[in-house]
């Protein structure tokens, strides 16, 4: 009798060994189906990155930049570089810090007055950072 019960408690631990085989194995499956499909992607994106670099070097060639200065040149009001506006961060000036009294402090902080066309004459904050 106790064989019999040893033998039947046996049999129900291989049938839920064979199951938790069969699930480790189909999880096993369904990572490498995942990790098939990541690194699809990634050639994917790998090809789209060396695309997209192609056409940024396309873009950017400099007789294509002349082409476009030439003919928008008008619209766009372009003015060759001057080499004095090429300068060290260090160069620049401090912008001073103004405190204003809490309650009346301007939602911009003074950014919006402070602006100003650039013309040749311009005088200010902003056209003093260019010179």
């Amino acid at each position: 009798m106790l064989v019999r019960y040893l033998n039947l408690i046996f049999v129900i631990a291989v049938v839920i060994g064979a199951a938790v085989v069969f699930d480790m194995k189909m999880a096993a499956e369904r990572s490498a189906e995942r990790v098939a499909e990541l690194k699809r992607q990634i050639v994917e994106e790998r090809d789209a990155i060396r695309v997209l670099r192609a056409e940024w070097s396309i873009l950017n060639q400099p007789d294509r930049l002349q082409g476009l200065v030439e003919r928008y040149g008008e619209y766009l009001q372009l003015q060759p570089l001057d080499p004095k506006q090429i300068v060290k961060i260090e160069d620049l000036p401090v912008k001073p810090v103004m405190l204003e009294p809490i309650g009346e402090a301007d939602p911009l902080g003074g950014f919006a007055a402070s602006l100003e066309p650039l013309t040749t004459g311009s005088t200010g904050p902003a056209a003093a950072a260019i010179q």
